[in-house]
C-alpha cells in the first residue's frame, strides 16, 4: 500500500473520532426532552389540606456585641515651635550703645573744655608773674601799668584781668571799652556762671558759650549771662582773643 494511502486512511479515522465525540459530549445531551412539573391543585381549605407541618423554631438572636472599651486619650504635649524675635534685643542693644558713645562723647567735649580752661588759667597766671616781674624792675609804677576811670571800667591794665559789679572777667592782652554789662537778674537762683568768649579785632564778642566753672543751672539765668557777654564791648587788637566772663549772683 502506498504511503498516501496510508495517510488517507489515518486522517479519515482521526476525523470520524473526533466528530463521535462532539456529538457524544455536545450534541445528544442537548436533545433531552424537558421534565413535566406537575399542577398543584387545592381542595378546601389551605390549613387543613396542609396537614402537619412543624412550626419552624425563631432562631436565637445573636448577643448583642459588646462595645469595644473605650480608650482613655492621655493628651500629647505638643512642642510648640516658637520663633525666637531678636530684633528687639538687637534694637536695645544698639541704643544702649550709641548712649554709651553719646556719653563718651560728651565727656570727651567737657575733659577738652576742663584742659582748655586750664591752658587759659594758666597762660593768665603767666602773665601775672610776668607783669610782677616787670613791676619789681621798673619800680612797680603804676600809672604806667593800671588805671581807673569813672564807673566801673578798668583801663590799661597788661594782664587783661579785671572785676566790675562784682563780676569779673579775662581776655589776654584787651581791656574793657566801656564797662561791663551785667545780665538781668529775675530767678530766685544763686551762684557763678562763667562764659567763654571770642572778641575780634574790633574788640566786639563774636561767640559767647557756657564754660566752667558754673553752678547754676538755669537755663533763663544762663542765657541772661550770654546776652550780657555779647553786649559787652573791648579794646582792639591785632588777633582774635579768647577769655572769659564770671558772673556771680547772690539773692539780695
Amino acid at each position: 500500500m502506498k504511503k498516501s494511502n496510508k495517510y488517507g486512511i489515518l486522517g479519515s479515522i482521526l476525523f470520524c473520532g473526533i466528530f463521535a465525540v462532539l456529538l457524544l459530549f455536545i450534541y445528544l445531551p442537548g436533545l433531552k426532552a424537558p421534565e413535566e412539573e406537575g399542577l398543584a391543585v387545592s381542595f378546601g381549605n389551605a390549613d387543613m389540606g396542609s396537614g402537619m407541618t412543624e412550626t419552624p423554631m425563631p432562631k436565637p438572636e445573636p448577643a448583642p456585641a459588646s462595645p469595644p472599651p473605650v480608650q482613655k486619650v492621655t493628651p500629647v504635649k505638643e512642642n510648640l515651635m516658637t520663633q525666637t524675635d531678636n530684633s528687639l534685643a538687637i534694637a536695645e542693644q544698639k541704643r544702649k550703645e550709641e548712649l554709651k558713645k553719646q556719653q563718651q562723647e560728651a565727656l570727651a567735649r567737657q575733659r577738652e573744655q576742663e584742659r582748655l580752661a586750664a591752658e587759659q588759667k594758666k597762660k593768665e597766671q603767666q602773665a601775672i608773674d610776668n607783669a610782677n616781674a616787670m613791676n619789681g624792675l621798673f619800680g612797680n609804677n603804676n600809672s604806667q601799668g593800671q588805671g581807673t576811670t569813672s564807673g566801673d571800667t578798668q583801663q590799661g591794665n597788661p594782664v587783661g584781668k579785671g572785676s566790675s559789679g562784682g563780676n569779673s572777667w579775662s581776655l589776654s592782652g584787651r581791656n574793657l571799652s566801656g564797662r561791663l554789662v551785667s545780665p538781668s537778674y529775675n530767678q530766685d537762683v544763686e551762684g557763678k556762671i562763667t562764659v567763654n568768649i571770642r572778641v575780634d579785632q574790633s574788640g566786639k564778642v563774636i561767640s559767647a558759650s557756657i564754660g566752667s566753672p558754673t553752678t547754676i543751672s538755669d537755663t533763663q539765668t544762663r542765657n541772661a549771662a550770654i546776652a550780657a557777654a555779647q553786649s559787652t564791648r573791648f579794646s582792639t587788637g591785632k588777633d582774635i582773643s579768647s577769655g572769659t566772663i564770671t558772673y556771680n549772683f547772690k539773692l539780695k
